[in-house]
């Protein structure tokens, strides 16, 4: 696992998937970052390498994010095995109007963990027969299972 900005990435992540869709949260300075404050852009990319490509984010080796001198955030991930859905989900996601990105995230958090009572997190993949899932995750005691990903 590598430590990212506000989340932790899998380095074998590239044996599964080989492509993912990204979402970051821009604040102007570290003190609108800590503070979470309303004023940051969305900033919507694809990367076939997310560990490195977000490692630059952070870097200020963005030639866009770099204005933002690392304060970003990440807010979504979606990992695809072709490169070519992952294309197609960026145009989409880009065309989004800031409450609609914001809807998609908030859906996130989808409730409580049975066993730690701690925030339980919806992540969507891409399994290797091209079907979308879910995977809650505990963001407190780690716990995670795998769903189907009713529309």
């Amino acid at each position: 696992m590598k430590k990212i900005a506000n989340i932790s990435i899998d380095t074998k992540i590239s044996d599964h998937y080989n492509s993912c869709v990204y979402m970051l949260k821009c604040y102007k300075n570290r003190k609108a970052l800590q503070n979470k404050s309303e004023d940051f852009v969305y900033y919507t990319d694809m990367t076939k390498d997310p560990i490195h490509r977000l490692d630059e984010h952070i870097k200020n080796q963005d030639i866009y994010t770099k204005r933002f001198n690392g304060n970003v955030e990440v807010s979504y991930i979606e990992l695809y095995n072709d490169l070519s859905s992952a294309q197609r989900r960026k145009e989409q996601l880009k065309k989004l109007r800031r409450i609609e990105k914001e809807t998609l995230i908030s859906k996130k958090v989808i409730g409580v963990c049975d066993k730690c009572h701690d925030n339980m997190t919806r992540s969507i993949i891409i399994d290797n027969e091209g079907e979308r899932k879910q995977i809650l995750q505990c963001s407190g005691c780690k716990f995670w299972k795998i769903l189907p990903l009713n529309f």
